[in-house]
């Protein structure tokens, strides 16, 4: 795959500045693309923005904002300042928010001379369909069934699947470059918004034996319940993955990159 080192992001889940620091070494000359989301930058600031653009690498500012419109086209704008490559919000904030979104990146990607992507947050990829139905349609069990409950052959996930493209579609309209979602609605999300609107998928899992031990989380997906390996995420169509716990919880993260490598070359 073209440029497929930058199309891995590596999600800097850490506390401090000097763990970050530590990953972004080992894994220098083989790693572009790295994720700063609440942990770090609630711990370090934009500072960990600094950080990974000292080393010449991208960043995707993961701080999903949810709120009106004038306040996350101001975050967004200043984000962008910041110097990430790829911002985030909640599709469920609505189009006004996601337009002023994308106003603030646009501006600020006039002022970095750059283009800025402004991705909107669909479906968790912690939340399963059982989790769907009981935050967006309410617990009553004569709740009107939804679409996908009804229709033959019905995907695995398909309530969620559901509300990620009604979500990404908002998206669309919004004038956003993509969505954040699993890898299991890009396929979808693709063929509905066309291939030049862009999926990042998170979830990413490794299917082997010892997948989840070394980062000391219960079983494959741990908290992540709509999970693909990297080779089935690229497959479904995804622009850009995320990995998280499999290369920095792992003993040699320089060796558990390769792995994500080798699962997609296969």
């Amino acid at each position: 795959m073209k440029n497929l080192k930058e199309k891995i992001i590596i999600a800097l889940d850490y506390d401090s500045l000097q763990h970050a620091k530590e990953l972004l070494e080992k894994l220098k000359g083989r790693a572009y693309f790295y994720k700063i989301g609440f942990e770090l930058f609630t711990s370090c600031g934009a500072d960990s923005v600094s950080l990974v653009k000292d080393y010449g690498c991208k960043v995707f500012l993961d701080l999903k904002y949810h709120d009106i419109p004038n306040t996350v086209y101001k975050a967004v704008k200043s984000a962008g300042k910041l110097g990430a490559d790829i911002i985030n919000v909640h599709a469920s904030g609505g189009i006004d928010m996601m337009k002023a979104a994308k106003n603030g990146a646009e501006e600020a990607s006039y002022a970095a001379g750059n283009h800025i992507d402004i991705i909107a947050v669909t479906v968790l990829t912690s939340l399963s369909d059982a989790d769907v139905k009981q935050v967006f349609y309410g617990l009553k069990e004569s709740a009107m069934p939804l679409p996908s409950e009804n229709e033959e052959g019905a995907a695995a996930y398909g309530v969620s699947s559901d509300l990620a493209l009604h979500l990404a579609e908002l998206a669309k309209i919004s004038g956003l470059d993509g969505v954040v979602c699993s890898g299991h609605e890009s396929v979808k999300i693709k063929n509905t918004l066309g291939r030049n609107f862009k999926t990042v998928t998170p979830g990413i899992r490794l299917k082997t034996k010892n997948a989840g031990k070394a980062a000391g989380i219960n079983g494959l997906g741990g908290d992540q319940k709509r999970t693909m390996s990297p080779y089935e995420a690229f497959n479904a169509g995804a622009d850009y993955i995320v990995v998280g716990r499999e290369i920095t919880s792992a003993d040699n993260p320089s060796e558990a990159l390769g792995l994500i490598y080798a699962d997609i070359d296969k």
